[in-house]
Formats: C-alpha cells, structure tokens, sequence
C-alpha cells in the first residue's frame, strides 16, 4: 500500500479541478488532482465561457489570450437563431451575448464559446507548464477523517493508495462520488427533462453562411431540437428532448436520420461520433462542506444549461474557496474562514439557478406560439399554419425577442455581491435589468469595478492591481495599514479618471480588496 501526502486533494479534471490545482499550484500550495476519465474530455459539453472565469484564470497567470484565441469568434458565434430548419426559414434571431470590443470598458476579458472539450486540454498544458500532472484513470473510493485531514483510498494505474490531505475537494460533477460518500444529499427537482445529446461532424458552411451563430433553435416538429456549433461550422452537438426510457431505443443510425430532419437537404456527410442522455435538473447539496470535505462546482449544485452558467459558477466557486484555504495554511485565519464559502456562493449559485431555470421555461413560449402539439403532424400543421399568418408571425417574433435576457446575462456574470458581515444591504430581488445591464459598484461585496489604468508605461486592468494570496489597499491617499497599498496617482496612472468618475470615490477614499478580488470595506483617511 503506498502511502502519500498534500496540502490539497482535488477529485475531477474537469474546468473547476483544473482551475482549482492552477490556483492552488500559484498559492504555493502542494496539490494532486485525480480523475476516473483515462483522458481529458473528449466530447463537446459546456460552451460558454464568461468574462468572470476569463478575469479569474487572467489573475493566476494564464495565457489568456492563448486560450481566447482558441475560442470561436463573436463573428462566429455571435447570433442565436429560430430556424424551420438549418438553411431554411430564419424565424427569428438575437444577439448571444455582449462579445464585442465595446465590453472592454467593463471587463478586460469578454465572453467567449469555448467547448470544454477544446478546453481542458489548454489547462491541463497550464498546469503541466508548471510541473503538475493530472493522474487520470485513477478512482477515489473512501476516506477517513482525521482530526488534521483526510486519508483517501484511491486506485491509481491499478494500484491502491492511501493519500493524506490537509483539504479534500469534490470537484467530481453531478453523480459526485465523494458527496455521496459524505452523505450529503441534493435538494430540489431531479428530473425536469430527458435529452439526447449527438456530437458528429460535418461540413455545414454552405447551410450557415449567410445565418452565422452558436445555436440553431429547429421549430420543426418533426426534429425539434438544438444545434449547436462547438467549431467553425464542422462540429455539432445535436439536442433532442425524448421521454424516460426512450434513450435505449435510439440507435447511431436513428440519430443520423434525426440531424437529417434538422437540416435542409445537403450532401455533406455526417460522421456521428458518440450519442449520450441527460437529465436536466435543478439542485443544490444540502450542505458544501463537512469537516475538511468540501464541495465545488456540478458536484455542489446543478442548474439547467439555459444561460450557460454551471462551469462558470463552478470556477467562481473554486476561486472563492482556495484563498481561504490558504489564508487558513498561512496562519492568518482558522477553519471557521471556510463557513463563509457556503454563505457566499450558495446565493450566488441560486440565483445563477433561478435565472437558468426562468430562461428554460419561457422558452415554451416560442413553443406556444408556434402551436406546440404532442401529435407531430398536428403540430407541423399548425406550423405551417403560422408561417402564413401575419398575425401569428408577429406573436411568435414577440415570443422570441422576450428571450432576449436569456443570451444576455453580463450583469449577472460579472455584477454578483456577496453579502458580507460588512455588508449594508441585502441581496435585490432579480430582474431583467439586473441580469442584464452591468452598473459598477463599489458596494461592499462586489468584484473591484474593472478600469483601465497605467503601470510603469503598461497598460494593466484595475482587477490586476489585487494579489491572489493577501488583501489590498487601494485608494487615493496613504492609509495607516501593513497590507499593501496602491496608490492611485503615485502607483498607478489614472488618465480616464476611474477612480473619481467611474467609481465616484475621492482622494480620501480607499477600498479593501480580498485575494478574489471583491471588496471588503471601504475606507476613508479623515
């Protein structure tokens, strides 16, 4: 039995895993990160990567551009469509998110479509650039707690072996083992529909090139569905809604016919390469921690797809968690800093949840207008009967620009506040304005406002002025305090004037910044 030691055990290579040995290997922290997968993912899943993540991997040292350039271009992946099917009738369409250029006033780094599949292999290159491996086809069975730790029994290359760690984390999706090996349970609905998933290739540009975008709605009964780009009009997943026990009964060549009915009559050839089901869900554990376990990601909560935000708040989730975890190693605070973990992301994740879930169930109302039917020629029917009516055509056209919200989320993605016990005010109840507009804030708990300003002749992001390992001063005058102090107008030049114009904070005013970039408490020097 071979027996080993770390500061950190992670279990799942997924985008959160990864994120979190990433951050943990910057902290100075020993770390493993095991995964039952024999290789990284291998198959399209999640799509969207927000401009939250992308400022988080920003501030642990990813080449970002590297990663944003393996990404699909807004120009690509800019639109979202309601089609009859793919090359017919354009039915309606809408912008996918903010992506442009104009976004970087708000964030240095914005949305982009990266399917993870594309993904976890530029991660897995970032960590090993920094002489950490991920140990694949390695299984997490059990594990003892100890009064300063945990001992896992892990199956790594057929191999048994006890590892000790100071921290456990279940980065291990939504069956996560080491959850159910906590007792801990999921809250909330498990099963709010079926879906069969096909991946396959093909060669579509002649169906695309004059309707770009990341996701084809098809309102054709007969193959009502998504299509959705994961790379340059080659590579698709195809998402069907079926009922219980249907996914035994739909064979590669069923699923072949199925993309044929989605798309108009070509020539191209489909390759199917793998066909999965899922169940979507909306649920949260009951607890995110127990002792020196702690949950982050899908294996802490699951939310319908619709908005794309169960990787992101995942990587918020990481991010949160592992500077406690340090302050915690480093002397500077003790265990009972990780309460606050649960008390921070479980709002945040909720109402990331409620957004997903009220963008998943107005999407019935496109499906109302266009006379939804269990019959599918009833259904075909009353849709070709839409097609020829003004009336109903402008119903429909209402129908899917009220799903406007749902591919543009910024607020949400970058405004979220933690309710902090310096905190003043509560949580507002979410709106459409609050989802989707951005309004930088210095209130206590939110993310430092991004502004562009100057170091030494570099051009640099407010957000780069914050250290991952300690709290920071920034503010316009000298403060009585042995953190570091930034100094704007001495240490950084301000040329757009974001201190006092866009933050509306005086000379005398400072802000305290946690290792995650949110704030503390405001300052003054008088």
């Amino acid at each position: 039995m071979i027996k080993t030691s770390t500061d950190i055990l992670i279990v799942g290579a997924g985008p959160v895993g990864l994120t979190g040995a990433l951050i943990a290997h910057e902290l100075g922290l020993s770390v493993r990160i095991i995964e039952r997968r024999p290789t990284a993912q291998s198959a399209p899943a999640a799509h969207v990567i927000n401009a939250r993540t992308f400022e988080i991997w920003r501030q642990i040292g990813l080449d970002v551009e590297k990663i944003r350039s393996s990404a699909q271009s807004p120009e690509q992946a800019g639109f979202v469509h309601w089609v009859t099917r793919l090359g017919e009738k354009v039915l309606g369409t809408l912008q996918y998110e903010q992506q442009g250029d104009d976004n970087l006033s708000v964030t240095p780094t914005p949305l982009r479509n990266l399917s993870q599949h594309l993904l976890e292999p530029l991660l897995v290159s970032e960590l090993k650039n920094r002489g950490i491996g991920v140990e694949y086809a390695s299984t997490w069975e059990a594990y003892e707690e100890g009064p300063d730790g945990v001992i896992s029994s892990v199956a790594i290359d057929g191999q048994n072996e006890k590892i000790f760690s100071k921290w456990l984390i279940a980065c291990d999706g939504a069956s996560s083992t080491v959850r159910n090996a906590c007792g801990i349970s999921m809250i909330g609905p498990d099963n709010l529909q079926k879906f069969i998933t096909v991946h396959f290739k093909a060669d579509l540009k002649s169906l695309t090139a004059s309707n770009p975008g990341v996701l084809y709605w098809i309102c054709d009964p007969r193959a009502g569905g998504t299509l959705i780009s994961h790379g340059g009009d080659n590579e698709w997943v195809y998402m069907y809604p079926i009922a219980d026990g249907d996914e035994a009964h739909i064979s590669p060549s069923e699923c072949d016919q199925l993309i044929r009915k989605a798309i108009a009559p070509t020539s191209a050839t489909i390759m199917v390469l793998r066909q999965s089901s899922w169940t979507m869900t909306s649920q949260f554990a009951d607890s995110y921690r127990l002792s020196h376990v702690l949950l982050a990601g899908d294996a802490a909560h699951r939310f319908p797809p619709s908005g794309g935000m169960g990787l992101n708040t995942g990587v918020g989730d990481i991010h949160n968690l592992m500077w406690k975890i340090n302050r915690i190693e480093e002397g500077f605070a003790d265990s009972s800093l990780l309460d606050t973990y649960e008390k921070e992301r479980r709002p945040i994740a909720e109402r990331n949840a409620q957004a997903s879930m009220d963008n998943a169930f107005k999407m019935f109302d496109v499906f109302m207008a266009l006379g939804i039917d269990p019959d599918t020629e009833v259904a075909f029917a009353n849709l070709n009967r839409v097609l020829e009516d003004a009336e109903a055509m402008r119903v429909l056209d209402q129908a899917i620009q009220n799903q406007a919200t749902h591919f543009d989320m910024l607020g949400l993605q970058i405004g979220y506040r933690y309710i902090l016990p310096t905190s003043t005010t509560e949580l507002e109840p979410l709106t459409d304005e609050i989802i989707r507009n951005y309004r930088p804030s210095v209130e206590v708990g939110n993310r430092l406002p991004h502004g562009w300003l100057e170091r030494n002749g570099e051009k640099i992001s407010s957000l780069d002025l914050v250290s991952l390992d300690e709290y920071s001063i920034i503010g316009g005058s000298e403060f009585v305090s042995d953190l570091p102090h930034i100094k704007i107008g001495r240490d950084i030049q301000d040329a757009d004037n974001w201190w006092s114009q866009i933050l509306g904070l005086s000379t005398n005013e400072g802000l305290l910044v946690r290792p995650d970039q949110h704030i503390e408490l405001r300052l003054s020097s008088n």
